[in-house]
């Protein structure tokens, strides 16, 4: 048997978690000591060039070989922290987590691996995908690669109120937010930047440009992350609301959010904040009474509107075909 075959055993065996021994592998080869450590060292040579994440080390104490990881390659702690935002994220299809679940442990070792099935067990037979059972890591990747060679893009997108519609895009970033991936892409047609949900997108296909996309003064998508957290569009705009909630939630939920006052006496806060969209306006009614917008004049007089409106609708006078609600996303 050539070196080929003997390094090919050699890294089946390691990767079931096995320990070899130099004296056992030249036996069962019939070759020297010499032969073995030097198809180890070629293994591991081989690692080095393909920036592979482990390598074989060897145990003193007991004479043999076995697989190690590198110290930048992910340990067990971190695998399992990636694996239960996986799960809470429910952003990916049953067949897809699990394909990615399996990717993750794989990297630990079978032993390891084992050790961590009781800890996750539970929320992956208890898992509960978004409703539109849609596979996405294709996708993803292609629209990455979309970004990544400014291609133009037409789509086949499926609306909120399921009707299809034709777009021709050129896809600028992939946000996830809220349970969602948002491919945000400037729309030739309406010389805007609208957010597409990528499990709406039927198809697509790369077609010629049609026309240059003009240069826009928008945020890096760093920035951009920092003024989007509701995933609807809208202008940028900075808005004040007292507190009377958990402090630290706010400034959470609003990445630029500010305290500008504190109110001992009321026990609250004056906060300020740079947001980008319509959604936050969702936000900052779930606060309910917790919550009074100061600023700007025309969001105060929505925020107004608004619970009168939930008391019409309550009482019959609003939500038939004359008289619909004012606020809407």
């Amino acid at each position: 048997m050539n070196s080929g075959y003997r390094q090919a055993y050699i890294l089946i065996h390691l990767l079931r978690g096995e320990h070899l021994t130099k004296l056992a592998l030249a036996d069962h080869f019939h070759v020297t000591t010499r032969s073995i450590q030097r198809d180890v060292s070629q293994l591991n040579d081989l690692f080095t060039d393909e920036y592979y994440h482990q390598r074989i080390a060897y145990d003193a104490k007991k004479h043999g070989y076995y697989l190690v990881s590198n110290k930048t390659a992910l340990d067990q702690r971190q695998i399992l922290l990636l694996i239960k935002i996986l799960l809470a994220s429910r952003a990916l299809d049953e067949p897809e987590l699990k394909q990615i679940i399996q990717g993750l442990q794989a990297i630990m070792g079978p032993d390891q691996a084992r050790k961590l099935d009781p800890i996750i067990h539970n929320e992956i037979v208890n898992y509960q995908p978004l409703k539109h059972h849609r596979k996405l890591i294709n996708s993803i990747w292609d629209f990455s690669n979309f970004i990544l060679h400014q291609q133009t893009i037409q789509i086949s997108y499926e609306t909120r109120h399921q009707k299809q519609s034709l777009y021709t895009i050129k896809p600028e970033a992939i946000f996830f937010s809220e349970f969602y991936f948002y491919i945000i892409s400037y729309d030739f047609k309406s010389k805007q930047e609208p957010f597409f949900r990528s499990d709406r997108i039927a198809n697509y296909e790369v077609i010629p440009a049609v026309e240059k996309k003009p240069p826009a003064n928008r945020f890096l998508e760093g920035e951009l992350r920092k003024h989007i957290q509701f995933m609807y569009t809208g202008p940028l705009e900075e808005i004040t609301f007292e507190f009377w909630g958990i402090e630290e939630a706010a400034l959470d939920r609003l990445p630029t959010a500010e305290v500008i006052a504190r109110h001992p006496e009321r026990h609250s806060v004056t906060i300020r904040a740079k947001v980008m969209g319509n959604g936050v306006r969702m936000w900052l009614l779930s606060q309910g009474n917790m919550l009074k917008v100061l600023a700007p004049p025309s969001l105060v007089a929505e925020m107004k509107l608004i619970p009168q409106e939930m008391v019409d609708l309550y009482g019959g006078k609003l939500g038939d075909d004359a008289e619909q609600p004012h606020f809407k996303i």
